[in-house]
């Protein structure tokens, strides 16, 4: 994967949340305001870290390896407190940035007119044409040479202009807290074992307390009791282990990407791409479902919806059937004036065959459910009382009989005969 190619290099703004808007100014290095929190936290731990060693810790060595102490201890803390300052005060922009007057105000970047802030290596911020591997850092608000990352303990940026002497920084930093934690690792060992051993320096001859501890020896010798002097070894060792853990995963982060010939912004853009794949996977199975399932034949949720939604079909007409065939549902009432003074309910067990031997022509009624039959004059009217449901043919002879009938419910019921005498 070419992690340097031209379309790596365009600045695409993160989607989702609202991020810092740049300031209008670009800053110059990491003395340039604002200062951030990290910065002043880094500078604090190195000076309680100095303090405890060269003030407190040395001194309760014995007289041969105190001062190899003082000169390895020296040595690395003064290497790192010298590679921290380059490191902060390198101003690692471009060069035709660094020819630029800071102290005019940056234009704002238009995401209507342009997709990206560098493209084709031209940044439409900086206005500038930039060098492969150059970057624009959006707290800094420049173009980067050789862009690496933005590293908020400096408050500055790490490019190829600076990169070497943090390197160094971190190396540096790491060596020291190591020569530290072993001079403390020492002393309480020796403090368990063998106290003598730590009250070595010769203004201890003046003091005939073994519980009195002096401070700060040589120079401004402080009395103290042995639980200070523990309490401020155990929290010098907590900073030194948080300190150990740090500054050794850095460094170790580093080596790797020197041996795969990385920056920390090509190693980030490559996992996020790597990433990218993975979550449109599982994005997709997320938003995938099934469309549709067969019902089964023996629903009867199915069968009913499909009932509902099936047309009505016209009804069979036979030449064996009567003159008029009338269509009524289940549980519908027949009213004859001449028959009865009450209408009779007609049941389904009370249902005949049709009369197939007849070969009049037929004329369809639809009777409702619930409807009631009554013959007013020779004809049959029909009185509606309820909605439709199950039909029944129905046959009213061509004389006054009304003989024979055809059922189409789908209980395949039988039909009543009711006869008239004229």
């Amino acid at each position: 994967m070419d992690l340097c190619s031209r379309s790596w290099r365009w600045v695409v703004p993160e989607a989702g949340g609202k991020q810092a808007s740049p300031p209008h100014l670009s800053r110059v290095n990491g003395w340039s305001r604002p200062l951030h929190s990290f910065q002043v936290v880094a500078w604090a731990t190195f000076l309680i870290l100095a303090v405890a060693n060269f003030g407190i810790f040395i001194p309760f060595l014995p007289h041969n390896w105190k001062y190899v102490a003082y000169g390895v201890t020296g040595g690395l803390f003064f290497l790192h407190f010298l590679v921290h300052l380059i490191t902060v005060s390198i101003d690692p922009a471009e060069a035709n940035v660094r020819l630029k007057n800071y102290s005019e105000p940056m234009p704002t970047f238009d995401q209507s007119k342009h997709t990206h802030v560098i493209q084709n290596q031209y940044c439409h911020l900086c206005e500038l044409t930039l060098s492969e591997k150059a970057k624009h850092c959006s707290a800094c608000n420049k173009c980067i040479s050789g862009f690496d990352h933005h590293c908020k303990w400096l408050n500055n940026c790490v490019g190829s202009r600076n990169y070497w002497y943090f390197f160094c920084s971190v190396a540096s930093a790491l060596a020291g807290v190591v020569c530290l934690t072993a001079i403390l690792l020492y002393i309480f060992i020796q403090f368990f074992i063998n106290p003598a051993e730590l009250r070595t320096h010769p203004y201890y001859k003046k003091i005939s307390n073994k519980n009195t501890w002096l401070l700060f020896l040589p120079l401004f010798p402080v009395k103290t009791k042995i639980p200070v002097v523990l309490g401020i070894g155990v929290l010098v060792l907590l900073l030194d282990v948080i300190s150990l853990l740090l500054l050794g995963h850095l460094l170790i982060f580093h080596l790797y990407l020197m041996a795969k010939k990385l920056s920390t912004f090509d190693y980030m853009t490559q996992r996020r791409h790597q990433k990218t794949p993975a979550r449109a996977l599982s994005e997709k199975k997320e938003l995938s479902f099934p469309i549709g399932s067969p019902q089964k034949a023996d629903d009867p949720s199915s069968s009913a919806l499909g009932e509902k939604h099936k047309e009505p079909q016209p009804p069979p007409r036979y030449p064996s059937l009567c003159s008029t065939t009338i269509m009524y549902s289940e549980n519908s009432l027949l009213l004859k004036e001449n028959l009865s003074s009450s209408a009779e309910r007609v049941k389904p067990k009370e249902l005949l065959l049709p009369d197939l031997h007849s070969r009049q022509a037929c004329s369809t009624t639809t009777v409702s459910e619930n409807s009631w039959l009554k013959e007013a004059d020779g004809n049959p009217t029909v009185l509606v009382l309820g909605r439709p449901r199950q039909k029944v043919l129905l046959s009213l002879s061509g004389s006054t009989n009304l003989s024979s009938a055809s059922s189409t419910s789908p209980e395949n019921s039988l039909l009543p005969k009711v006869s008239k005498e004229e």
